[in-house]
């Protein structure tokens, strides 16, 4: 049987089957999710009886996850909340799995506190995305976390220890659990992968101290209060956060020019991506005043070739004055003309105008002591 195509999979997903095959396929899919479920909770209740044991480290670990695949904005959260504990003085390490880099499967530094060592290739494009962002931070991959900690804290001096992608990562106990939740969509069809979009079921919100809202701002209150709502009911001992992907800055791929992202206000753009959610990219550069005129997506996490790069923006740009990316995407493109220049619009996590900042946030969750 042949693997489906990312569109086949999403219309399944998004209950758009059509005709026989796509409806048989969306029966296996089904089946495979009630498959996951079950192992997925037996894996659960091993910690849970105390069958299997989380190892706890002598510094603080503040975990940033989520419930459903890509497209919340874990990378960007767990960065603001690392360098949040750098400014309180910590040596900060941040552990990512390195999905789909070569060192995924072993332990691996990709910064020492000094920027990438290892090529995005190697390292994955949000550990490698990160070393760049903020060379001041260790930053390790592998999978096996507890062996990336134990490396950051015995060799680097690392006193905080925060896991990118850590809902699922059971091994390790934590200091904070932070989840995020996207209000663009929050409960990914309310199945459990490959049926739905689900890692675990909502239910399991109840594990987070804290649940951050994502991309708050790219909908309508009327919209948000249900989700909210839902939240509180899920998980009614967690602190519930609004929070919005703030744009920066606009930098030329390549090259050192830089533009305000005001400049975005009243231009044609085509918003060019390989994420979990471009929605939620597309929709901040329309809140940015842009027109996008097109969307060229790949699938997630996408290692771009010059070529293929150029005859897509050949096909699908023609009426587009500016192509924007986004920061992760940058670092899977290849360096070379593109025959049209492309700017990278990067973002950091805030909260909304008018509520809490991140500060305020980490200083309500965490002890006091944990932030010296």
């Amino acid at each position: 049987m042949r693997p489906l195509s990312d569109g086949t999979w999403l219309r399944i997903v998004r209950g758009e089957a059509r005709g026989g095959l796509e409806k048989l396929a969306a029966a296996g899919l089904w089946a495979f999710s009630v498959g996951y479920g079950l192992a997925l909770r037996a894996h659960l209740a091993g910690y849970r009886l105390g069958v299997a044991r989380r190892t706890r480290l002598p510094v603080p670990v503040i975990s940033v996850g989520n419930l459903t695949v890509g497209g919340t904005g874990k990378t960007t959260a767990a960065l603001a909340v690392a360098r949040w504990l750098w400014e309180q003085g910590r040596s900060v390490a941040l552990l990512s799995r390195g999905y789909r880099g070569l060192g995924e499967k072993r332990a691996l530094i990709v910064s020492e506190g000094f920027g990438p060592v290892l090529p995005a290739a190697t390292a994955g494009d949000e550990p490698y995305l990160v070393a760049r962002a903020m060379p001041e931070l260790f930053v390790l991959v592998g999978k096996d976390r507890r062996q990336t900690a134990k490396l950051a804290i015995d060799k680097l001096g690392a006193t905080a220890i925060v896991l990118d992608d850590g809902f699922q990562y059971q091994r390790l106990a934590r200091d904070l659990e932070v989840v995020l939740v996207d209000a663009l969509m929050p409960f990914g069809y309310d199945l459990l992968v490959p049926r739905g979009l689900l890692r675990e079921p909502p239910s399991h919100l109840a594990r987070a101290h804290a649940v951050w809202l994502t991309h708050s701002d790219l909908v309508r209150r009327d919209d948000l209060e249900p989700i909210r709502a839902r939240v509180r009911a899920l998980a009614p001992k967690a602190r519930l956060w609004e929070t919005i992907h703030r744009p920066v800055r606009l930098a030329a791929l390549g090259g050192e020019e830089e533009a305000s992202p005001e400049e975005l206000s009243g231009r044609r753009v085509c918003a060019l991506s390989s994420l979990g959610n471009p929605l939620a990219f597309e929709r901040g550069l329309e809140k940015c005043g842009a027109e996008v005129v097109a969307r060229v997506r790949f699938p997630d996490h996408h290692w771009y070739g010059a070529g293929e790069l150029r005859e897509a923006l050949t096909a699908q740009a023609g009426e587009a004055e500016w192509v924007v990316t986004t920061r992760k995407d940058a670092v899977r493109m290849p360096q070379g003309p593109l025959d049209r220049p492309v700017w990278v619009l990067e973002v950091e996590l805030a909260g909304r105008p008018e509520g809490p900042t991140l500060a305020e946030e980490l200083r309500c969750l965490l002890p006091a002591e944990m932030a010296i």
